[in-house]
């Protein structure tokens, strides 16, 4: 076999461990990406959490909590450490 033989056969093994790779990712996708942040957060709780936090650190300008789970953040964070949601502003 010719080096024109060896690069195509390169060439379709990379394609096909590329479909395959892409499939497996793929049959995944219903799964959720974080399974330990439950999906449907009681409103209520993150409120109640939010406010808590809120009064005890009302002037420590440092520290932003993030709206869905009431983890608190620096103010350089764009997602929540732990939900990984992202921040907004207040």
């Amino acid at each position: 076999m010719g080096v024109w033989g060896w690069i195509v056969l390169y060439v379709l093994l990379f394609a096909l461990v590329q479909l395959l790779i892409y499939r497996y990712l793929r049959s995944d996708e219903d799964a959720p990406l974080f399974s330990s942040t439950p999906p449907n957060r009681d409103p209520a709780a993150v409120e109640e959490i939010r406010n808590r936090e809120d009064r005890r650190r009302s002037d420590d300008p440092s520290v932003v909590v993030c709206p869905r789970c009431g983890t608190e953040n620096g103010t350089g964070f764009t997602y929540c450490r732990n939900c990984v949601s992202p921040m907004t502003a207040r």
